[in-house]
């Protein structure tokens, strides 16, 4: 009898086991119990036909084979298709696992893909003995007729692009939008647990498992398994208390079917030594129940290796600020693509490139925040955690954790699968649920991308405590807390062109390192406030910039005044040096594209018409506007 003081023991109790959910799916070894004694017949059924007995080798004559594939219609292994390399032959295994056989299979590779059904061989391609006063009987199987069967099988149902079809562990959207989740040994699709295997157009592969939904959907409340976990991140000391808390709760949420997603906003925690990041980690990755890659000192392509197919979350520690950004920014490019889920490309063997989807959640933590592009950071809430508060001299420090039953790990388990349970059932209201967030957001003066984050950040927090859709006054108490001109991740964020133009004024090259004057921004800041002119028309060509008057401008007049930034110009391109906006010496540098981003009654394309290039093309910048935008 379950604990009636405990919240989760009834969750906990419900919790569907594969049997429950799935009792068509026998495990392996019940599936080759059934087989039959090596020469002896097997029972077989055609669709809608009852079954019949069929000796070794008979279920071709007996009309017991798939029309398209020509393979035993019971056969446990199943053919995808044949690599466009012509050298590789793909299949699900008996653990419905993608197996790759070559040209030159042997018996033992063929054996490995009929692991545990090794009598089903002999029964489907018998090896019979020599006549013996009229009789033969079964000694093994024909490992040249088997390849030949499975090659063909293969050939049969097409090309077959492992990228392209497969589909691993984690939340994923089906054709009519209802929500698809494959658990690594069994998949949820049309509103049923089924085996691994293949429907439709994509191949869910057999995997290790991970958790599955509660069976029960709980109601929203206090005391309820989501509202637990909300007090338990409310322990930690965040910077914005109760709203970095929703936004802790929301990415988890977004995580737990982020393959179902259009956006996978990313978090960020950044907390001083003491401040209980490992701590949350132990949480998130129990409350995840296997549904999480965690990694710390890695690379992109260390991150691919566990993913794979998958769409599970990654949660990345310690991605440090470091010198050398590098991999950092590999790591950072990748959370980005997985971002909107779109595709990129990687080496494959035999210098053939390959294309996957990244549909992953992505959650970081550090010390400090590395440095990053507007890009990176637009996609992302960053969660500041502070050092946790001490108690009282005398006072007993307050575990909340394991008040609220989170230090067990079974507990924390089934909160994870109640919350997880929560997700398939909004799922059906998902969409209109980012809608109304993102277009409260879109309201409040936040722009497409932030709304777009914020809003789903937003909608899972509200999945996670509230059963029906939210009221004036949800969203009212939302717009103040994400409110566009004070949140840090918002108030403090420059456009790109903006960061160019700036970095183009304020660097300080080695051509002024003798001057007074360090920078191109100190002489027009001199032009401006003391009208000194002559230097700005001596200094600035020195760096590849010049100034220029429309017809009829007074000349020296700063209000007029345009400064013209050439397409390429080897000064330029080492004043860019080390920025995303240098580009490769003579040829055009990406600076040009990136400050025609500007609004477009600030600039206007254009040629130099003085020095010596006369014809170098450009853009013309209204100085005194663009330094006001």
């Amino acid at each position: 009898m379950s604990d009636p003081t405990d919240p989760f023991a009834d969750i906990a109790a419900a919790l569907p086991t594969f049997e429950d959910d799935a009792e068509a799916m026998m495990s392996l070894r019940e599936q080759a119990m059934r087989d039959p004694l090596m020469g002896a017949p097997m029972d077989v059924a055609g669709p809608g036909e009852p079954e019949e007995m069929i000796e070794p080798g008979g279920w071709h004559t007996a009309g017991y084979l798939d029309r398209r594939t020509g393979l035993p219609s019971n056969c446990p292994v199943k053919s995808l298709g044949q690599g466009s390399d012509g050298e590789s032959f793909y299949f699900l295994n008996t653990l419905g696992s993608v197996h790759v056989l070559a040209p030159n299979a042997g018996k033992g590779h063929i054996d490995a893909l009929f692991a545990g059904r090794g009598l089903y061989l002999s029964w489907a391609w018998p090896r019979w003995s020599a006549p013996k006063k009229g009789l033969s009987y079964v000694t093994n199987w024909e490992a040249e007729q088997a390849r030949q069967a499975l090659f063909a099988a293969c050939a049969y149902k097409g090309t077959f692009e492992l990228e392209d079809r497969v589909r691993g562990r984690g939340a994923w959207r089906d054709d009519d939008g209802s929500l698809i989740y494959h658990a690594g040994d069994a998949v949820w699709i049309a509103g049923r647990w089924r085996p691994p295997g293949e429907y439709g157009r994509f191949i869910y592969p057999g995997r290790p498992r991970i958790g599955r939904p509660g069976e029960r959907y709980e109601v929203a409340g206090e005391g309820s398994p989501g509202d637990l976990l909300f007090q338990a991140l409310q322990s930690w000391n965040w910077d914005r208390g109760e709203l970095d808390a929703r936004l802790a709760l929301g990415w988890l949420m977004t995580g737990l079917v982020g393959g179902a997603l259009e956006q996978r906003p990313v978090a960020y925690i950044v907390g001083t030594e003491g401040a209980g990041k490992s701590t949350l980690q132990k949480l998130l990755r129990l409350v995840m129940n296997g549904a999480l890659v965690s990694t710390s000192n890695t690379t992109q392509a260390g991150i691919y290796q566990k993913v794979r197919q998958d769409s599970i979350a990654v949660m990345v520690d310690e991605l440090e600020a470091k010198e050398d950004t590098r991999t950092t920014d590999k790591i950072l490019e990748l959370a980005r693509i997985a971002y909107s889920g779109d595709k990129m490309q990687r080496g494959g063997k035999d210098g053939v490139g390959q294309e996957f989807a990244v549909m992953s959640s992505f959650l970081f933590s550090s010390i400090a925040l590395p440095a990053m592009d507007a890009q990176d950071a637009s996609r992302m809430a960053v969660l500041m955690m502070r050092e946790r508060v001490k108690p009282a001299k005398g006072e007993k420090p307050v575990d909340v954790l394991k008040d609220l039953g989170l230090r067990d790990g079974a507990k924390a388990q089934a909160v994870g699968r109640h919350l997880l349970r929560r997700m398939f059932k909004w799922m059906e209201r998902w969409d209109a649920l980012r809608d109304v967030m993102r277009e409260t957001l879109l309201a409040a003066g936040h722009e497409d991308r932030a709304a777009d984050t914020f809003g789903a950040l937003m909608a899972g927090c509200h999945v996670a405590l509230s059963d029906d859709m939210p009221g004036k006054a949800d969203l009212a108490q939302w717009t103040a807390w994400l409110s566009a001109d004070q949140l840090a991740e918002t108030a403090t964020r420059e456009k790109t062109w903006r960061r160019c133009f700036t970095h183009m004024l304020q660097a300080q090259p080695d051509v002024y390192r003798s001057y007074a004057k360090k920078s191109v921004a100190a002489y027009i800041e001199a032009w401006r406030d003391k009208g000194h002119v002559d230097d700005v028309l001596v200094r600035l060509p020195e760096v590849g910039l010049s100034v220029s008057w429309p017809k009829g401008a007074p000349e020296g007049d700063f209000l007029s005044a345009r400064l013209f930034v050439p397409a390429k110009h080897p000064a330029l391109h080492t004043l860019f040096a080390g920025t995303p906006w240098a580009g490769r010496m003579a040829a055009p540098g990406p600076w040009a594209g990136v400050l025609r981003q500007m609004p477009r009654e600030l600039w206007e394309n254009g040629k130099c018409d003085k020095g010596l290039d006369r014809k170098a093309s450009g853009i013309f910048i209204n100085l005194a506007e663009a330094l006001e935008a």
